[in-house]
């Protein structure tokens, strides 16, 4: 068996299920990606000092064409397989296949990095200069949101506490997106933290500034949340009461508030849905070296955006 993209691109619907793109998409990611790889991969090795042979010399891959290369790197991401198996379909063994994964991912991230659909870093940002492509948000607003992904249990007994969600009933890894309302355009993103953060504090993390009135929406882990000028909603919430007692209920206009706000944010909740088609932000994450946990979240976030900005779904 032996995968390449001159049979995926004759029969489309298997590519798109193989890769999360169409072929419209894979071909306008191609350029890019094939610049990042002679820049990040090709010209190192060219101008190595003491480096004899000429560019292009010497023994040829097992995937030599970059569209190859590029398929590659799509089908793990998007499938996610064990490197034995991922390697079967590409013709090598495990321990070259890690190895390519290994070359190819920066290749990838820097690529959609290059287009302009890789999310921004929240850090240190103002939300004027987050949503300044999409002038229209100042009026819209934004939607933010927590989202986990599972990690192996650490061995470490402290790491373990650190990495525990009591939301997810297990160790977690953990983003928090700002994303367009309308076309789910995940917009930025903060750093990666330990599921046992709580999102408020991950978002006050990222020292984010406001000057002007823009709306920010999010969900009930949002309660308390200050970014500058901004207008934060969240929803009602019933206030405690003592053992015992009977609930306390929310009024009518608070219930109405509260599904109003359910109904403008499911746009996040599709935007999450939509990253998370890649499987490599799903599935327990196995391969840990350092970085490579943020590294498989950003691809995916970078891949949706991607399929947002070329599907006239999205569009409004």
């Amino acid at each position: 068996m032996h995968l390449s993209s001159m049979q995926l691109i004759k029969r489309p619907a298997i590519s798109q299920r193989l890769t999360g793109l169409s072929v419209k998409e894979f071909e306008k990611l191609l350029a890019p990606f094939s610049a990042q790889y002679e820049q990040l991969v090709i010209g190192p090795r060219v101008n190595a000092a003491g480096r004899v042979r000429a560019g292009g010399g010497g023994q040829k891959g097992l995937i030599p064409a970059i569209e190859d290369k590029m398929l590659f790197i799509l089908v793990y991401t998007r499938i996610y397989p064990l490197l034995f198996v991922h390697g079967l379909f590409f013709g090598m063994d495990e321990s070259r296949a890690c190895k390519w994964v290994g070359i190819l991912l920066p290749v990838l991230d820097a690529a959609l990095g290059q287009m302009w659909v890789r999310p921004k870093r929240a850090m240190g940002r103002s939300l004027e200069e987050i949503i300044e492509e999409c002038p229209e948000l100042k009026e819209l607003g934004v939607l933010t949101d927590g989202t986990e992904r599972p990690i192996r249990r650490p061995k470490d007994e402290e790491k373990q506490k650190t990495a525990y969600s009591g939301k997810k009933k297990r160790h977690t890894n953990k983003h928090v997106t700002i994303t367009h309302p309308k076309t789910q355009r995940i917009l930025a993103v903060s750093l990666e933290a330990p599921g046992t953060k709580h999102d408020k504090k991950i978002f006050d993390e990222m020292e984010l500034s406001c000057e002007a009135a823009i709306p920010v929406k999010g969900d009930s882990g949002f309660q308390g949340l200050q970014v500058g000028q901004a207008v934060v909603t969240t929803p009602f919430k019933r206030k405690p009461t003592k053992k015992g007692e009977p609930k306390s209920e929310l009024t009518t206009e608070q219930k109405e508030h509260n599904r109003t706000l359910s109904q403008e944010r499911i746009s996040i909740e599709h935007s999450n849905a939509g990253f998370k088609r890649n499987h490599s932000v799903t599935q327990i994450l196995r391969n840990t070296r350092e970085g490579m946990s943020d590294l498989l979240a950003m691809v995916a976030m970078g891949l949706h955006n991607l399929r947002v900005s070329v599907r006239t779904s999205y569009q409004f």
